[in-house]
């Protein structure tokens, strides 16, 4: 390839993604995106750039993810900040952190703004490229000058390792990983400052969108409750509601679930003692009394986590709401999540939206989510683990919502008149 064919690529790329051509000269090409603002350029040093990179592409493959490239000697794969060092590192862009001495011949690592040759192996990429197009589409026309797309293309931050010299790509995929690891985990626990390895690029039509089973009022004028609420309750519930993590959001909810567990566990033994000792053939003798004994021994084999789970949304709850929540919510996703059997986390699992079996459904798809996200032991129950990953964050992600739902019914179950 030479120049004039790599300014011809770059060129009618970028008209098939929908940028304007307005002008072209030997050297440089300039276009106007849809917005209609200042004129912008594919400069001489991009093409350049671009193509001294194409020189060199089948050295590398995007594996092991879409937003990952990698050969027997380098990886750079995209990373982003975790929410509570967003804004700092917003500010900070041009952050580097090195784990390692460059100047020696073992692999080291980087952390730092993506370089010129993971953009140009990117640049159209399918989930890369509507990210640079929506950057050159704000472009504000404020600065003087001609504006680059060089300078508008979407720049992560990434991790790169260098210097493996690995005999194969998967050779290099699996040194690769050990070190991003270590080198993740020595910036959290040196810095304290965390990252997320990116496994694929965000896209808009992945993006989930809110969902609210009831109408919220206009305005700023609320009514005030006439209740009083369980303050313990309430402030589970508002650190569910205050997370940006899901697990966080559902381990909240979940826990104002868990606060009755033994309340409604010990209501049903308290039932069952009662209807013994009020029948007329019931005697101090120890016939009678052994029957007693045995009773409360079988509860407490029999009662687990799921069954008292089970309780709480049957006494705190409605069958009827939960079925319309469920259909409303599936309706929203355009997805039969719950009522299609369908494993998560190892486990098939079905919600029967019919009066009277509603619960036994949903108490062990809410225990075992609950389970996967608590046990990391590879040894409990030996079913699939949750670990912290994109794909499994979707999940969750999906399954807050139901048991927000079921929160804040058991909030207002069990608030008191005031």
């Amino acid at each position: 390839m030479i120049f004039d064919e790599a300014k011809h690529l770059l060129r009618d790329r970028y008209v098939e993604a929908g940028l304007k051509l307005i002008d072209e000269h030997p050297r440089d090409v300039f276009f106007q995106s849809t917005s209609g603002r200042d004129p912008i350029s594919l400069s001489e040093e991009d093409i350049s750039q671009y193509l001294e990179f194409e020189g060199r592409r089948t050295q590398y493959r995007a594996e092991p993810v879409e937003c990952s490239m990698v050969s027997t000697n380098y990886r750079e794969q995209a990373i982003r900040p975790s929410d509570f060092e967003r804004r700092f590192l917003n500010i900070t862009r041009e952050i580097s952190f090195t784990f390692g001495d460059p100047n020696g011949t073992e692999p080291y690592a980087q952390i730092s703004p993506a370089s010129t040759d993971f953009i140009n192996f990117m640049r159209f990429n399918e989930g890369y490229l509507p990210l640079s197009l929506a950057r050159i589409q704000r472009t504000t026309g404020r600065r003087e000058e001609k504006t680059v797309i060089k300078d508008l293309l979407y720049r992560p931050l990434t991790i790169k390792i260098m210097k493996m010299n690995a005999a194969s790509i998967d050779e290099a995929k699996k040194t690769s990983d050990a070190i991003i690891d270590a080198a993740l985990f020595g910036i959290a626990c040196l810095k304290d400052i965390s990252f997320d390895l990116r496994t694929e690029w965000p896209r808009r039509d992945q993006r989930i969108e809110p969902f609210r089973f009831e109408e919220r009022p206009d305005g700023t004028d609320l009514p005030l409750p006439r209740a009083r609420y369980n303050p313990d309750l309430v402030r589970f519930y508002l650190r569910g509601c205050s997370a940006s993590d899901p697990v966080v959001q559902f381990l909240s909810f979940y826990q104002v679930l868990e606060y009755f567990f033994l309340t409604s566990a010990d209501e049903k033994l308290y039932e069952r003692l009662s209807t013994r000792l009020h029948d007329p053939h019931f005697s101090a003798t120890p016939k009678h009394l052994d029957r007693l004994i045995q009773d409360t021994l079988e509860h407490k084999r029999e009662t687990d986590e799921t069954e008292m789970l089970k309780l709480v949304l049957q006494k705190y709850t409605s069958e009827a709401d939960v079925i319309q929540f469920i259909s409303s919510y599936e309706s929203h996703l355009k997805d039969t999540l719950y009522t299609k059997k369908r494993p998560i986390f190892g486990e098939d699992n079905q919600v029967n939206l019919t009066l009277g079996h509603v619960f036994g459904g949903l108490s062990r798809r809410v225990k075992l989510v609950r389970n996967a996200l608590i046990h990391s032991s590879d040894r409990h129950e030996r079913k699939d683990r949750y670990v912290p990953t994109r794909a499994n964050e979707t999940i969750i992600e999906r399954e807050v919502p139901l048991v927000e739902f079921l929160a804040e019914k058991v909030v207002i179950a069990t608030a008191q008149s005031t």
